[in-house]
């Protein structure tokens, strides 16, 4: 998965060591995903799949997306709130 500098979001589905799979749009560029400083999925749920993704973004705030597609983004949940 890729954030890229004017907020687009693209998933790379069947990436391997011999290369990047297709490309999957998650998001078209847009200013809220700029903001993201660190992302990274995992198994941070209890379905026992890498489909959650979390996002760390520039004023702190912690968010992760549950059960993210190939081509969505999944259920949102702040665990980080700021202010």
């Amino acid at each position: 998965m890729v954030r890229w500098t004017d907020g687009e979001l693209d998933n790379y589905v069947g990436t391997t060591t011999s290369g990047l799979g297709t490309e999957q749009r998650i998001l078209n560029p847009n200013e809220l995903w700029t903001h993201d400083t660190v992302m990274t999925t995992g198994d941070f749920t209890g379905n026992h799949r890498t489909d959650d993704l979390v996002i760390r973004w520039s004023d702190g705030e912690t968010t992760m997306y549950m059960d993210t597609g190939a081509a969505h983004l999944g259920s949102e949940e702040t665990l980080v709130h700021v202010g």
